[in-house]
């Protein structure tokens, strides 16, 4: 069972803790108007809610929903973290969404993969997928709980916005690990091996776009053939990898402009090309304006904003109180 879960919308934490029963102990009987978040350190705990049964074990994540009777059905030693909150953006996923709502994940995190993480703002829309019940990959997600916890305990200023915050991010990594998970392998089901591999060259030039790259390093590099992978590459970004990485160097040369008052050489080597005239090129190709037109373009913009902001500043201290 998948929940659908708004990224925009902050968690409210009321309640957050660890327990450890050294004795077998059997969960009581109980409806409450919260979810409730387990994290099993070890041990087991036996729970029915509704009609479900559950087992959970060591390094499982579980979501009790609100208004729905829960109990435990079996005796067990158990260890466990446990989070009280409410979520006004978090929502069932009937059984007939849940195999698109994961490929739009995945879509998703493609466009986000080769977004410009300079833009202002999101890329993409703020839903997301977290599962009822799932394995944890590594005792690193509870790191994240137990740091929210001492801050629960604190009781410091703003402290249950903090935990708010610590459980936000634990959520979006869960939904982050259940999408890579969510099938054979570790990838989802819908994607090959050669897209899980064009994924890995789309992180490398975000990476390393200021370096001197060529098809013989890509085919050295990941062990395939340029050709072939360029195809699936374009496939999923909508670009070749040279188109993409050029487009990736312009927009880092942007920001250079725009922000700096670096000769255009400079920025171009800079941004990994090295020859001028072919800056000039690129750039042009890409924006429709030279690296000259740009620089006063943005700085003309800029001072008609300072001016504007002078302007009203007058207005206001000028205006009769």
């Amino acid at each position: 069972m998948l929940f659908s879960y708004d990224a925009d919308v902050l968690p409210q934490v009321r309640l957050i803790g660890r327990i450890r029963y050294t004795e077998p102990w059997i969960h009581f009987y109980r409806v409450i108007d919260e979810y409730i978040l387990y994290v099993i350190r070890n041990g087991e705990m036996y729970l029915k809610e509704g009609n479900m049964r559950y087992t959970l074990k060591k390094g499982d994540m579980f979501l009790l929903e609100p208004n729905l009777p829960h109990e435990g059905y079996q005796r067990a030693v158990c260890d466990y973290y446990y989070v009280h909150f409410k979520h006004s953006a978090l929502k069932n996923i009937s059984q007939e969404e849940e195999k698109k709502a994961l490929q739009d994940l995945s879509e998703k995190r493609m466009i986000s993969l080769a977004s410009f993480n300079l833009d202002s703002g999101n890329v993409t829309d703020s839903l997301t997928c977290l599962p009822k019940l799932f394995s944890l990959p590594n005792q690193e997600f509870q790191t994240t709980l137990k740091q929210a916890i001492d801050i629960y305990n604190k009781r410091e200023e703003h402290y249950k916005r903090i935990v708010s915050t610590q459980l936000h991010l634990f959520l979006l990594q869960a939904a982050h690990e259940h999408l890579m998970n969510s099938g054979t392998g570790q990838n989802p089901p819908h994607i090959r091996k050669s897209e899980t591999v064009a994924e890995k060259i789309l992180r490398y030039l975000n990476c390393n776009y200021s370096q001197k790259i060529n098809s013989s390093l890509i085919e050295k590099q990941f062990e395939v053939n340029f050709d072939y992978i360029n195809r699936i590459f374009s496939e999923l970004t909508g670009n070749t990898i040279f188109s993409y990485l050029n487009s990736l160097r312009i927009e880092h040369a942007k920001e250079l402009l725009a922000t700096t008052s670096l000769p255009f050489g400079d920025i171009g080597y800079l941004v990994g090309i090295d020859d001028r005239y072919y800056f000039t090129k690129q750039f042009k190709k890409y924006t429709g304006m030279t690296p000259t037109e740009y620089f006063e373009h943005i700085h003309r913009m800029k001072k008609d904003r300072e001016f504007q902001s002078w302007v009203h500043y007058r207005k206001q201290e000028v205006s009769p109180t």
